[in-house]
């Protein structure tokens, strides 16, 4: 059979975009792939795998948007939202009268409330008909994430925005001995400001008392509240310059300070500390410091 020019020029043509589909698209997406590794930490996968063989298969898992399609595809859960549906709202009768609210500012406001009992009622909203089991997602991933899921709950729809507030991490800079006070003291860089002038962040330690302070140049200022997350000890500054509290992970070498507007927060609670004192949320397991789950009691 004798193949016309045009059949060679179309079967060309084809191995042309073959080619360059193949050159500008297919091979760099597969380095970046490579080069990224898994999607999901394992602390991630064991946490949703272990979601789906240990909970009740209508049992809604309430966390924030972003891990929503893997909770739905890999721990086969409903979910309150998703990427896909972050702008969604929802429609409750309450006392009569029907009631729309936003997914994504019911969810913020269960991070960022102090409230448990307003963030039990929010979430009631999302229980599947039928079924008493609901559960909540406090990851690491949200600390670094506090700016939106604070400004979401502070949202006012009158002056369309929000208010942000965000958990300050920083690792160890250096240690120091101070051989005249018999103490050490360690400092975190946290910047230089538009002035040049160097933050830290200092923490003394001295006959096993610790002492929060920040400094800014050649000035210091105390913090509220230094905690010691290793040993579970915790010091108080009475009238401190500088409000909420600071937490020492990790054998000192990460701080993490946490604002006043957050110290009290439901995400704080859960997160560092495994929802301690908490009614409505019960602590179920924890991966790797990454993920931890707690079941929602009403």
């Amino acid at each position: 059979m004798r193949v016309g020019n045009k059949e060679i020029l179309a079967v060309a043509f084809l191995i042309f975009i073959f080619f360059i589909m193949n050159y500008f698209y297919y091979e760099p997406t597969v380095q970046i792939a490579k080069g990224h590794g898994t999607v999901l930490s394992d602390n991630w996968w064991e946490a949703l795998n272990w979601i789906k063989n240990n909970t009740a298969e209508c049992a809604v898992i309430a966390t924030y948007w972003d891990p929503g399609h893997f909770i739905t595809g890999i721990a086969r859960r409903p979910v309150v939202f998703d990427g896909a549906s972050q702008g969604a709202t929802i429609t409750v009768e309450v006392n009569g009268t029907n009631v729309t609210t936003s997914r994504i500012q019911d969810i913020a406001t269960t991070l960022y409330t102090d409230d448990e009992d307003l963030a039990a009622d929010i979430l009631k909203k999302y229980m599947m008909p039928g079924c008493d089991e609901m559960y909540y997602i406090a990851s690491a991933d949200l600390i670094s994430k506090s700016l939106w899921w604070t400004y979401f709950s502070t949202w006012d729809k009158v002056a369309a925005s929000g208010t942000m507030y965000n958990y300050v991490q920083v690792g160890l800079s250096e240690a120091q001995p101070l051989l005249n006070e018999n103490a050490i003291a360690y400092r975190y860089y946290a910047g230089t400001d538009k002035n040049g002038m160097n933050h830290f962040y200092v923490i003394y330690e001295k006959d096993d008392t610790l002492i929060p302070r920040y400094q800014v140049g050649n000035q210091f200022f105390d913090i509220g509240r230094v905690i010691s997350m290793d040993t579970g000890s915790e010091f108080v500054t009475e009238g401190a310059d500088i409000g909420g509290t600071v937490l020492l992970l990790n054998g000192k070498q990460l701080l993490l300070h946490i604002p006043p507007e957050l110290e009290n927060s439901l995400f704080t609670r859960m997160f560092f500390f495994h929802g301690q004192g908490l009614k409505h949320f019960e602590f179920v397991n924890n991966w790797g410091g990454e993920v931890k789950l707690f079941k929602v009691v009403f």
